[in-house]
């Protein structure tokens, strides 16, 4: 048997990425014969069938999707290795693909971007932006390299992810200006249970706003759902509602601007942990180890274990 190489890996991660021989040829600039040519010589390396072939390109087979994503992670290893050896002798540089919790993007994200880039600039950064479910199977496919994201049971659950505390965020009520309980100074969940809730409902939100009544004994009257925290947020500012949530604008606006009153949740409840996760099998590069620092930095959250 030959032995694989990392241009095969390569062919192989471009012709699953395109969907094509054609594709991936031209994305790697050969010819079609020479990536067919390689991607049956790691077909049979390996043993087993990377691509079931049809008229419209390829399509990878389930041996194929873990093979994928171990070849990424090959991949990535020999980028770190070039780079680390680059790095020795000057500034930090590189690729750094940041995944991030969709309602942490807009509020936390671009803080730490610009004094990453202000630290850092030739490091190229890239991030993508999703729910807890979607930044857990990029993770996994190395398709970015670290994400800041919500706990949720599948990070406390999962061997192969390891998470890194950054701060806790609590949970507070969202209430129209005009809404009979928007003058308290705060609100418990039982004077909510009549009330009809907003509920954001992207997980591991929903999950977790709805425990802190189940907790109490109390049902919640769910009137509208969304995965979307700007609508969450419309929706009661036209009183259409109250919501709990945990992220918190410095805007009190909704965008069609309206009003929003923000109130503490009582008696406080613990907050939903915010944190780094990365592949716990896979050395972080420096890159990803010096924007878990910077997070820290510009969160004012303490982080000693990333890299350990």
């Amino acid at each position: 048997m030959n032995e694989i190489s990392f241009r095969q890996l390569e062919y192989f991660v471009a012709a699953a990425e395109t969907g094509s021989v054609t594709a991936a040829a031209a994305k790697v600039h050969l010819t079609q014969s020479a990536v067919s040519t390689a991607l049956s010589e790691l077909e049979d390396n390996l043993g087993v069938q990377l691509f079931l072939r049809h008229a419209r390109g390829l399509k990878l087979t389930t041996p194929g999707r873990q093979a994928l994503a171990d070849a990424r992670r090959l991949l990535s290893g020999v980028d770190e290795l070039r780079d680390s050896a680059r790095e020795v002798q000057s500034a930090l540089s590189g690729s750094l693909v940041v995944g991030c919790y969709s309602t942490l993007a807009a509020v936390l994200l671009p803080r730490v971007i610009a004094d990453f880039v202000a630290r850092y600039p030739d490091v190229d950064l890239g991030f993508i932006e999703g729910s807890g479910q979607y930044l857990v199977s990029q993770l996994r496919g190395v398709g970015c390299d670290l994400a800041l994201m919500y706990e949720a049971d599948e990070l406390r659950l999962a061997k192969d992810l390891r998470m890194t505390a950054l701060y806790a965020a609590e949970p507070y009520v969202l209430l129209a200006r005009q809404h009979p309980l928007a003058e308290r100074d705060a609100v418990g969940v039982a004077d909510l249970a009549a009330e009809p809730m907003i509920l954001f409902d992207l997980p591991p939100g929903a999950t977790y706003f709805l425990s802190l009544f189940k907790e109490a004994g109390l049902t919640p009257d769910v009137r509208y759902r969304s995965t979307n925290f700007e609508m969450v947020r419309s929706l009661v500012a036209h009183g259409l509602g109250y919501a709990v949530l945990t992220q918190r604008p410095t805007i009190p606006i909704s965008y069609d601007g309206l009003e929003l009153v923000t109130l503490p949740l009582a008696p406080r409840r613990p907050g939903l942990s915010v944190g780094l996760v990365r592949l716990a099998d896979l050395t972080p590069s420096r890159r990803a180890v010096a924007f878990a620092e910077q997070c820290a930095r510009t969160l004012g959250a303490p982080i000693d274990s990333f890299h350990g």
